[in-house]
């Protein structure tokens, strides 16, 4: 392909947004009447040089044959439009191929099942984040759809006690945390985790906060040191000349951790303006 059509070509579009979003109804508004619809795990190879028509590839987040969309994408002449559940699964190359577009987070699909049915009860997604568990964990009172939910996830016993430990009391997870975690199979964990709870609260949940990682590795190594000799540190200062010096390879904060002082900076003495003005006549 000359560099001439590769400036004239138009970037492919990708669409991204969770089932139900409209993402497919988008695309298709973004192509003619008869464009080729492909989906990214079933796409073949063949020669794309010679289709003339606008190209529609579905679900490229889910085992996209990678290689063959990127020949749509290099050598088809006509319009392409890729869908995606999400941007983080799409192929790095694919993904730095296109222009990306947000669906956006309307449920059309949900919306017009509950006009059709307004009774009808949202379901729950298999799928869940680790704070999408926690949180249906502490509101859903039927514990064995709680079961079903951490059976298919499978969270990390860690990671799904220190969430927990944040807004339940010890007392109900001591037994599960202390007996049952890792001495016997997961799927018991998970039902004992499960029916320890009746899932009845509604106030804010909290979640743990990432913890900060200790400057004083860094600094020992910008000082010249090794890690077992932090304890050091203190008996060098001690000399000014290394004090000068570290004080000079070290940031302000970092200077700070190890004890050392900040210089108080002088202020500038003002110097009165001694010009004489007419007013000194008048």
């Amino acid at each position: 392909m000359s560099l001439i059509r590769i400036a004239n070509k138009v970037k492919p579009i990708l669409i991204t947004g969770k089932t139900g979003t409209g993402k497919s109804t988008m695309a298709k508004s973004l192509v003619s009447e008869d464009a080729l619809i492909y989906y990214a795990s079933e796409i073949e190879d063949k020669d794309w040089r010679s289709i003339t028509q606008d190209i529609i590839i579905e679900d490229v987040h889910y085992k996209a044959n990678k290689d063959i969309v990127m020949d749509v994408i290099r050598h088809c002449k006509s319009n392409i439009v890729i869908t995606s559940i999400n941007e983080k699964d799409v192929p790095k190359d694919i993904k730095n191929s296109c222009k990306i577009k947000r669906a956006g987070t309307v449920k059309h699909l949900q919306n017009s099942i509950k006009g059709l049915a307004p009774r009808c009860q949202t379901p729950l997604q298999s799928d869940m984040t680790i704070m999408e568990i926690v949180s249906e964990y502490m509101r859903n009172s039927d514990r064995d759809e709680m079961v079903r939910i951490l059976k298919h996830n499978k969270p990390a016993d860690v990671q799904i006690m220190s969430w927990l430990i944040m807004n339940l009391h010890p007392n109900k997870l001591i037994f599960v945390d202390a007996k049952v975690k890792r001495r016997w199979s997961s799927n018991y964990f998970y039902e004992m985790l499960a029916y320890a709870h009746d899932g009845k609260v509604f106030s804010k949940l909290s979640f743990p906060k990432r913890g900060t990682y200790s400057q004083v590795p860094k600094i020992i190594r910008k000082l010249n040191l090794k890690l077992g000799d932090s304890h050091l540190v203190p008996q060098l200062l001690q000399d000014e000349e290394f004090k000068d010096w570290a004080s000079k390879k070290l940031r302000t904060s970092e200077t700070r951790i190890i004890g050392i002082k900040d210089k108080k900076k002088r202020n500038a003495p003002i110097i009165p303006d001694r010009t004489n003005k007419l007013d000194r006549w008048l």
